[in-house]
């Protein structure tokens, strides 16, 4: 998973146990952060973001919101954003594509295989018809 520093941390409050951080891009509750500086090294998600004391679901660049964290937080830690790394689309488009060809080959060499021969009806005791293949003279 591919990470984005988006702030830093400015204060943290101990007997609420909530980081102040001076942001430099947009975050929103459910994203997850991850905290590292020399003693913190953690991840969380964001359940609670406050902005002027005031509950918010997305803060942008410039803002010093108030994070609940999980984990001690220190001043000048640094605050990464975690993003997923996008799958990527056209190769499982090419796979398809592949996989279609493959059975379009096929579908045209049993066409080839059975155009030779000659299909004849052949009534068994029990009255039911069976398929016996022949080649064809030409």
């Amino acid at each position: 998973m591919a990470e984005k520093l988006i702030g830093k941390v400015t204060h943290y409050f101990t007997a609420i146990g909530v980081g102040a951080v001076k942001l430099k891009g947009k975050i929103k509750v459910g994203d997850v952060l991850h905290f590292k500086g020399a003693t913190t090294d953690f991840q969380q998600k964001v359940t609670s973001l406050q902005y002027n004391r005031q509950d918010i679901k997305e803060a942008k660049a410039g803002q010093e919101v108030g994070i609940k964290t999980e984990q001690r937080v220190r001043e000048d830690d640094k605050v990464f954003l975690v993003v997923e790394e996008k799958k990527k689309v056209t190769a499982k488009k090419t796979k398809k594509k592949t996989k279609k060809k493959k059975e379009a080959k096929k579908a045209k060499k049993t066409k080839k295989k059975t155009a030779g021969k000659k299909v004849k009806r052949v009534k068994s005791s029990k009255k039911t018809t069976k398929k016996k293949t022949t080649k064809r003279r030409k």
